[in-house]
């Protein structure tokens, strides 16, 4: 899962602070600093991403319109985390956490906690938010509107046949030219997690990822800086 940064709230060309009249006009702006991208299962969807309160507005309408509680949701993702009231406290969040840290993906588009995880209490947190938008779904029939899994499993492949072909290029000196397709494919695909752990042997092409989606948290993927919890131990 992409650890995001998608900055502070807006201002206008005066220097003042948007105030929405509806969360839907936040869209296009996260979109601009964030992408195209569900926040949480990664997926790329260029014309039905909905603004998703991470605190239900249904629950909490003080924060309907505040920029602090939005991010981008799939139908999925959004229709699974619901309007269940939560506290902040008991999950990891793409904005808040390294995400892309706390979450294995596998070749056959299922999820897991990381494996090097071993703190109970962190563990416990990533599994909530498995539980709360639904990331380790399997629907078995092939009429399953839910096809997360599967995207991430296609997704697993492109990003395998890139390498692939980027491997080839080195030997004949287009290195840096073919890092540039292989972002460009990686961002059409989606999946920004399942990309970087392909390219993981390969500077040059995880920076070229981390660039090319927009609003992902580079610091993240410092090994001199990146603890779970961005802000704060845990």
């Amino acid at each position: 899962m992409r650890p995001l940064e998608k900055g502070d709230k807006p201002i206008d060309k005066n220097g003042r602070s948007i105030e929405f009249r509806t969360y839907g006009e936040a869209r296009g702006i996260l979109i601009e600093r964030i992408g195209q991208f569900c926040s949480y299962c990664n997926q790329k969807l260029p014309a039905s991403l909905a603004v998703e309160h991470v605190q239900p507005k249904s629950v909490n309408p003080e924060l309907e319109l505040e920029w602090s509680n939005f991010l981008l949701s799939c139908t999925n993702c959004n229709s699974t985390k619901g309007d269940k009231p939560i506290s902040l406290e008991d999950f990891i969040w793409p904005d808040v956490h390294n995400t892309h840290k706390a979450i294995e993906y596998n070749e056959d588009g299922t999820v897991e906690i990381n494996p090097a995880i071993n703190d109970p209490n962190l563990r416990k947190k990533i599994q909530n938010l498995f539980n709360l938008v639904g990331l380790q779904k399997y629907p078995t029939t092939i009429e399953a509107s839910d096809r997360r899994w599967k995207n991430r499993k296609d997704a697993y492949q492109k990003a395998k046949d890139a390498l692939k072909l980027y491997e080839s290029s080195l030997n004949k000196g287009a290195g840096a030219e073919a890092a540039k397709f292989v972002a460009g494919w990686a961002q059409d695909s989606g999946f920004f997690s399942i990309w970087l752990k392909i390219f993981e042997q390969h500077a040059n092409v995880k920076k070229q990822l981390i660039d090319a989606f927009p609003g992902t948290c580079s610091n993240a993927f410092d090994e001199n800086y990146c603890p779970i919890n961005r802000n704060k131990d845990l």
